[in-house]
């Protein structure tokens, strides 16, 4: 209900001082307002993050699967966005959507079939390479194309297409026969480069957009003995090199070359040759209890400290490498990520970025990358050298051509600063490789325009239109798309309204500002049913204030939303206004009132049927209108104007009248002095949210009364509709006309009140039950607060009212 506070709020934080000043006097005379001690609230916020930790997106349900039937049956039941994750290695949240249903892979993770002799594995996309390489190591086989690391899922590296240093290889749908796919629409398809290929070249390398791999058939390799050979040159004589002594090279199985920052002048080629030799490590696979104490801590060192950089490429890398070692090929490709595995990264994190290149423009391409990461001071650990033949054909490949690839390797800070120097020099280094016909790898951090992304990936146009037949509703989403994808990108122009975007956490927030309306009106309906206003009980009233407050607050810290301290100042003064109002109330009602209600046996006078009217108009007007704008001294000029001065009860009569005029001329001063703050402090209101909604078969006719259509896009509508009480009851009404929400001010996540039976304990899958809050006259009926994503606000409206619950509210911001 209240609006953001703007340039000036001494004002009411002075009378919020003042109040609370009075209340804690009050406390401590003897009256006691009770906190919500034993409220323990933890959050159940589903959150998915990567490796960076840089990338925290909520998801609204996560499902782990682990069969194919869970998938097609999941898709099939639900609507709305969905997202899919596997090892959580990509860096840009490519794996998450806000609010989405969120495939979790990693339990799917099964090998369906293994044929030795064929040379080819069928298995579940949640698999990890490293469960593949167990599986088949005792029968000599070994992966054909996969990452350095074997942390990584199978069905997350067909997904962003992966590369390794295997020499005479490319991307790794070349050792792909065959996968399976589920469709937005739950259909099982299998997709091969014979077999409806174009959803085999649009699925691999495809982000998650076309549908969720579910199988995946891949060749393997012989599993030989590798020796390791580098060699030290000058970046100008590697090119030369590698086409001399690497590229043709049938013995070479493994390739790459370290760049040694910060000058950029030196690299180390790492090759490994077929060879006879006796393994010097007789390990087949590296152990997975290795421990890795010293990995981290030399990168930590190289990062960290200016002469690390210069102690890796003069002292540690030579150390290294002087030994000699031979091993097996699946020794070699089962890397732990735990190598590189940073303590803490909470302040610092360590981050890959990916970059390839024409091979004939690799010389031309060196000095680029230099200067942009000298010029920007970018604290690079390691630029290493992969190659990689030219892709048969993915929609949205990387090597278009025969290319090298750059992996560079930075430590970055995880504030904002340091986030917005990465973006200076990344946006430079895409323009840089795009200048030399080559492009840039997306799984990590989205920092690219559009115009760059369409500009290093061409074919994008077509996978968009793939998508847009094979997902029409737009299911499979993630931030990648969030970004660069036409249905996301096209949308309308929200901040052209002034007030259209609130902050979430507000929506908690109102909550016991509301209760200062529900309360009332509980106060009015105590009266009509005839009770004696000393009866009513007061200080329940205000502990369930502050039990809300402490609730609310609670929940808002645990969310983890930032400080809202102009709305903290607007609650903690309208609670300590109540609070003393109704600590005054409840004891002149308890003693004067309730004795001159004896002196009148109970019964009504006229005052009291006034006096009742003037709380049930409050308790009604302020559903739609600010309290200080209600017309308090003409309800005190009407208790004195209408009922008689003389007439039975006559101690009664008087006494309710001078009570009543007290309270009421009081509220008028203190209305016209808050109302005049609200002026000086507060953004004038439109008194108007605005939303976005879908709905497929739109009856203009229909259209509830003050609810304006603004703006439409085929089925999607940008809405406008009144504030406050208006609100809680035309959202229902359009609910049940389809319109599907698809956002609130700018929010997902929206609290919304219903009446149920005392102890009914109604809960919803897709919804949060955050607390019951009690009625403090009517012990058969609770208030139960649910927290709900904004794009199933409408199954719980309508659950709700089949649950014969009652919509009470829905917290506005």
């Amino acid at each position: 209900m209240n609006n953001r506070l703007g340039r000036n709020n001494r004002l009411l934080a002075s009378i919020s001082k003042f109040l609370l000043f009075i209340a804690i006097a009050s406390i401590l005379a003897g009256c006691s307002i009770l906190s919500d001690e034993k409220f323990d609230y933890k959050s159940d916020v589903l959150v998915i993050n990567d490796v960076t930790g840089l990338n925290s997106i909520r998801v609204g349900q996560v499902i782990t699967p682990t069969t194919i039937e869970e998938i097609i049956t999941t898709i099939k039941r639900t609507e709305g966005p969905i997202s899919i994750g596997g090892g959580r290695y990509s860096q840009g949240g490519q794996i998450a959507y806000l609010d989405s249903l969120h495939f979790d892979m990693r339990n799917f993770d099964k090998i369906v079939n293994f044929d030795p002799n064929k040379k080819e594995i069928t298995v579940q996309s949640g698999i990890t390479w490293r469960k593949i390489q167990e599986h088949i190591d005792p029968k000599d086989l070994s992966i054909k194309i996969m990452q350095t690391y074997s942390n990584f899922t199978v069905g997350g590296s067909l997904s962003v297409n992966v590369h390794g240093r295997y020499i005479g290889e490319g991307p790794v749908v070349q050792s792909v026969n065959q996968i399976k796919l589920v469709m937005a629409d739950g259909r099982l398809v299998t997709a091969s480069p014979v077999e409806n290929s174009e959803l085999f070249y649009g699925a691999i390398g495809g982000y998650g957009g076309i549908g969720v791999i579910v199988e995946a058939t891949l060749q393997l390799a012989d599993n030989t003995k590798v020796e390791r050979k580098t060699k030290r040159m000058s970046i100008g004589n590697y090119k030369d090199y590698f086409f001399k002594n690497i590229r043709d090279n049938p013995d070479v199985i493994f390739t790459n070359a370290d760049i040694y920052p910060p000058d950029y002048e030196k690299v180390l080629d790492v090759s490994w040759f077929s060879t006879d030799k006796p393994v010097t490590i007789k390990d087949r696979l590296i152990s997975n209890d290795e421990e890795y104490k010293w990995g981290p801590k030399v990168v930590e060192f190289v990062a960290n400290y200016p002469i690390g950089k210069s102690l890796r490429k003069n002292i540690i890398d030579p150390i290294y490498y002087s030994f000699d070692r031979i091993v097996w090929r699946n020794w070699e490709a089962s890397y732990d990520v735990k190598e590189l595995e940073p303590s803490d990264r909470s302040e610092k994190t360590y981050v890959l970025r990916e970059y390839f290149i024409p091979v004939e423009n690799f010389d031309a391409f060196i000095p680029k990358m230099r200067n942009i990461f000298q010029k920007h001071d970018a604290n690079i650990i390691n630029v290493s050298i992969r190659h990689a033949h030219a892709d048969p054909g993915t929609l949205l490949s990387w090597a278009n051509k025969e290319v090298f690839a750059f992996v560079v390797y930075y430590q970055q800070g995880t504030n904002d600063a340091a986030k917005e120097k990465v973006k200076g020099w990344s946006v430079d280094m895409i323009d840089a490789v795009i200048s030399e016909g080559g492009t840039y790898y997306l799984p990590y951090q989205i920092l690219a325009s559009t115009d760059q992304f369409l500009a290093a990936y061409p074919k994008a146009p077509q996978y968009f239109a793939l998508k847009e037949k094979v997902d029409p509703n737009y299911r499979f989403r993630n931030r990648l798309w969030k970004t660069h994808y036409p249905a996301e990108t096209k949308d309308f122009n929200k901040n052209n309204i002034s007030q259209y975007f609130r902050s979430e956490e507000q929506t908690l927030l109102t909550i016991p500002e509301w209760y200062l309306v529900f309360n009332p009106r509980e106060y009015a309906d105590f009266l009509d049913a005839g009770n004696n206003p000393s009866d009513f009980p007061f200080m329940a009233s205000i502990d369930e204030y502050w039990r809300l407050y402490d609730r609310v607050t609670t929940i808002s810290d645990a969310e983890g939303y930032p400080p809202n301290d102009e709305y903290m100042t607007m609650l903690n003064v309208i609670g300590g206004s109540t609070t003393v109002e109704y600590m005054i109330k409840g004891a002149y009602e308890n003693t004067i009132g309730r004795t001159t209600r004896w002196i009148a046996n109970g019964e009504d006078t006229p005052e009291d049927k006034v006096i009742k009217e003037a709380h049930r108009a409050y308790s009604e007007f302020i559903f739609e209108k600010a309290w200080y704008e209600f017309d308090f001294w003409g309800w005190t000029g009407k208790v004195w104007r209408e009922p008689s001065f003389f007439g039975p009860n006559f101690i009664r009569k008087q006494e309710r009248k001078i009570a009543f005029t007290l309270e009421f001329g009081f509220k008028t001063l203190y209305a016209k002095a808050i109302g005049f703050g609200a002026q000086a402090v507060y953004e004038e209101s439109e008194e108007l949210i605005y939303l976005t909604a879908k709905n497929n078969s739109f009856d203009s006719s229909l259209l509830p009364e003050k609810v304006t259509i603004i703006e439409n896009m085929g089925n999607r509508f940008l809405i406008s509709l009144p504030r406050w009480g208006d609100f809680t009851k035309i959202i229902p009404v359009l609910a049940e006309q389809g319109f599907d929400f698809i956002d609130i001010s700018g929010n997902q996540r929206i609290a919304v009140s219903m009446l149920s039976p005392t102890g009914a304990n109604i809960n919803y899958h897709y919804a949060s039950k955050l607390f019951s809050s009690k009625f403090v006259t009517n012990k058969n009926i609770e208030r139960d607060v649910y927290w709900v994503g904004v794009r199933n606000l409408q199954a719980l409206l309508v659950d709700g009212k089949n649950n014969n619950q009652t919509i009470e509210h829905i917290y506005d911001y």
